[in-house]
């Protein structure tokens, strides 16, 4: 007797909790998404894309949770849809118990626009992936023209633009980097008619240093456009070729330059 009646207290238990669980979570399902929140992280840094941009995306794609009770919204579709635009690094979407979504993204950071000798022109972002030109507009960036490929690639060239872009003279200074045939780096600079030949990217920071030393001492002796190409291609040695070509070009060593005035 005592077993039978176990038993049925173990399935009024049960009949209780299924009966409970039901009741609560058809309850639970229909709490309506009364706000849809949507955050670009890294807004103050970049303006690629816009909260509002993503609400109107959203809604052609007609997955926007608001007014939907939780049973109807799928937030992982949302975060797929929105991972399909290349403009986004990391995308994260969530339901709170209170039945409102929130969308929290953060933007990539184009670093250059390439224009390649094939025509080819995309953005690189700094973890060296290709965005489509045509999905963002960007105020500046450097500009990388000529022969980019597997040779000299534009991810090759990240470290450079980094020290250009977080260096106060060279990041106002330098507009345009060409790759030559030979895949040599030659800057283009914003002020001044000459040219400032790398050569290969080896030891470039040295080499910038060394053009920065003819920029602060010698370019206010001699004027801003009596080059036309000041070359750094070779070790602790910088040539100075002038505009005028009957004058002869100037070698400047690492010893000359530190005692000229």
């Amino acid at each position: 007797m005592k077993r039978i009646l176990k038993i049925l207290a173990l399935i009024v238990l049960l009949a209780y909790l299924v009966t409970s669980f039901i009741l609560w979570g058809n309850k639970d399902s229909d709490i309506v998404c009364q706000h849809f929140y949507i955050s670009v992280t890294d807004s103050a840094k970049s303006d690629l894309i816009s909260a509002d941009d993503l609400y109107a995306y959203i809604g052609k794609a007609h997955l926007s949770p608001q007014g939907k009770p939780k049973r109807d919204i799928n937030t992982a579709a949302i975060e797929r849809c929105v991972r399909e635009i290349d403009l986004l690094k990391e995308v994260e979407c969530y339901q709170e118990d209170n039945g409102d979504v929130y969308l929290k993204v953060s933007q990539r950071n184009p670093i250059m626009r390439v224009y390649t000798d094939e025509g080819k022109t995309y953005y690189i972002d700094d973890n060296g992936k290709e965005l489509a030109v045509d999905t963002m507009y960007v105020d500046y960036v450097p500009l990388v023209t000529g022969y980019v490929d597997d040779t000299l690639s534009a991810q090759m060239l990240i470290p450079l633009i980094e020290y250009i872009t977080g260096h106060d003279f060279w990041r106002a200074q330098v507009t345009q980097i060409a790759i030559t045939p030979q895949h040599e780096v030659l800057l283009h600079p914003r002020v001044g008619d000459q040219v400032l030949a790398l050569g290969s990217l080896d030891n470039y920071e040295n080499k910038m240093r060394a053009l920065l030393a003819i920029y602060e001492q010698i370019i206010p002796q001699v004027g801003w456009n009596v080059y036309d190409t000041i070359s750094v291609k070779y070790k602790d040695q910088i040539v100075c070729s002038r505009q005028d070509k009957k004058y002869r070009h100037k070698i400047w060593t690492k010893k000359k330059l530190s005692s000229y005035e």
